[in-house]
């Protein structure tokens, strides 16, 4: 029997919804791995609808109660009758015959953010709402969602730039978000919308290719020159060109009309627009160390200055290289542009979850040990190549082990300023958990690992090879481009007591009152016990087992399983 919708609202629903997901995903992955979003379309009947529910939600059955948007409809039609857009009169017919559909679509959408601005705030999630779109009877509003902890990891703007009536986006991650949502507004509004939605999605590289146009539109708006469009295209073709067979390297700054003026060590007469790619890009030839080319609003390139401008509120490009440059804004980076591709900036690790890993491989390290680990760990984060630190509980062991394939040193506490000198040559930096060096240079060994990633480069497959060999290690990956990667990957820890509370609102409801404890269950599975396993096991078959509506849809859960690699150590301390 086929799956039954109880909140109908047309035939392909679930089909678009699953695929605007899996597209949203595809997308996202490729600029921040460690998000994925989630999808929701929500659908407000129209006025003229009588005969059906005033509002469905797909997925019916999820972590989302439908009911929790029962009120958008009463609401929506509130903030129709109030909606200040009533009182512009347009100067031509037909956008006053728009009008009416128009201000229903906005009063739609700020109902949907009124209720998901709510959930935000209670389940800690970021939530973005697509603008609404007619489908057989109801205004749909595309939704993704997503952890706001993982989400707030990424860079942005503290506040989107407003330049008469135009604002920026907040942050290159919004922009790719934004450019989703609107992709499956456009979907939404095609005949028998879903039935062909994965043939007509655009690839990857050209959804993000949009959005870092977009987001690049902050700059137009911080300099005020409405005339600098496609700033994201012109500075691409700019770092693409060769000078001299040189590559592109230098900084450009981006500097508001009537801002107070720098002290130009060279000042142009005229001005260079950056239209003119080729002479822009001679101009960047003549920036260096500490001196920076200068773009005044409406005006162009107008000189080079001395500065770093990291704290000033300005936008600043970074040529690096051929076809490569990077945005940031008072001295955060916020975007990188390779090969006319923009992505993310690599993600910093956080201190935090270094220490939480390190207690955890080095139980009865002092926690003085642990900061001096971090600190030299920063160190090896901030130079600008690539390097791999190995902290080892038998680090003098391992350096006589291997020293055949090392530089073996007179064991010395190793400082934060000493790393970039001691990773000036290739191999690993071997420490033990006080910080005490044994050996520089190390090739490690290791045996092959089925998580090795063609994909990564060898200083990481080595290091993955090599710590899952031996528990008492923790192994730092610095790359090249910034990204740094923390091994073991450990799982988050959790309380023992959200599962026993999972499993005990389990135990007692039905199958409605069971279905969030259900799917909480069945994504932190890697953490139950077996006889927990037993538990949930037994009660998902009960609730699956009960009397169904003809027709109803019902979720099947695969068996419980105990993981063999959940230790106790993946368990936080109860609270008092």
């Amino acid at each position: 029997m086929g799956k039954v919708i109880n909140l109908f609202m047309w035939e392909y629903q679930d089909g678009f919804r699953v695929t605007m997901e899996y597209r949203a995903q595809e997308t996202i992955k490729e600029i921040a791995p460690t998000l994925i979003p989630r999808a929701l379309l929500v659908g407000i009947r129209t006025p003229e609808k009588k005969d059906s529910h005033k509002v469905c939600v797909e997925p019916e059955n999820d972590d989302w109660e439908p009911s929790e948007f029962f009120n958008c409809y009463d609401q929506a039609d509130a903030i129709y009758k109030n909606h200040p857009e009533h009182t512009i009169i347009y100067g031509d017919e037909p956008s006053m015959r728009d009008q009416p559909e128009k201000i229903r679509r906005l009063s739609v959408l700020q109902a949907v953010k009124e209720v998901m601005d709510s959930y935000d705030s209670d389940n800690g999630t970021s939530t973005f709402c697509g603008y609404p779109t007619r489908v057989t009877g109801y205004h749909v509003v595309p939704v993704l969602q997503f952890d706001r902890s993982k989400f707030q990891e990424y860079p942005r703007l503290d506040h989107q730039i407003q330049y008469d009536r135009w604002k920026s986006s907040i942050g290159f991650l919004e922009s790719v978000i934004e450019k989703i949502l609107e992709l499956a507004t456009d979907a939404l509004s095609e005949k028998d919308a879903g039935r062909y939605f994965l043939q007509d999605w655009p690839d990857t590289a050209a959804v993000l290719r949009k959005a870092g146009a977009h987001f690049c539109g902050a700059i137009t708006c911080a300099t005020g020159d409405i005339m600098l469009q496609e700033v994201f295209d012109t500075l691409n073709v700019i770092s693409s060109l060769p000078y001299e067979g040189a590559d592109a390297v230098g900084t450009l700054a981006f500097r508001q009309s009537g801002a107070d003026s720098p002290d130009f060590i060279v000042e142009f007469e005229n001005p260079v627009s950056l239209r003119r790619h080729k002479l822009a890009r001679k101009i960047i030839e003549m920036c260096g160390e500490n001196l920076c080319c200068v773009y005044v609003g409406e005006k162009g390139i107008v000189g080079l200055c001395e500065s770093s401008f990291e704290d000033v509120e300005m936008f600043v490009v970074s040529f690096v290289g051929h076809y490569r440059w990077a945005l940031s804004f008072e001295g955060r980076n916020l975007m990188i542009s390779d090969y006319g591709v923009p992505k993310l900036p690599a993600k910093r690790l956080k201190e935090d979850r270094f220490r939480s890993i390190g207690r955890r491989v080095f139980p009865h390290a002092p926690d003085a040990s642990l900061t001096h680990l971090w600190d030299i760990v920063s160190a090896a984060i901030e130079q600008r190549k690539g390097t791999l630190i190995v902290i080892s509980g038998g680090a003098e062991r391992e350096a006589e082990r291997l020293s055949k394939q090392s530089l073996g040193i007179n064991p010395i506490r190793l400082e934060p300023k000493h790393v970039e000198r001691v990773s000036g040559i290739d191999g690993a930096i071997l420490i033990d958990p006080n910080g005490m060096c044994s050996a520089i240079g190390v090739i490690l060994d290791g045996e092959a690992s089925t998580h090795g990633d063609m994909s990564r480069g060898a200083r990481y497959n080595s290091a993955l090879r090599y710590q899952e060999s031996r528990a008492d290690t923790m192994c730092i990956v610095v790359s090249e481009d910034g990204y740094v990667d923390l091994l073991p990957d450990l799982k988050p820890q959790i309380r023992r007591g959200e599962i026993k509370a999972r499993l005990d609102t389990l135990c007692s409801s039905g199958k409605e009152g069971a279905r969030k404890a259900m799917n909480w269950l069945d994504k932190h599975r890697f953490y139950l016990t077996e006889e927990e396993c037993a538990v949930a096991n037994r009660e998902f078959k009960r609730i699956h087992e009960a009397e169904q509506s003809a027709g109803e849809m019902s979720i099947v859960y695969p068996d419980f399983v105990p993981d063999p690699a959940m230790i106790d150590s993946y368990y936080l301390p109860e609270e008092d």
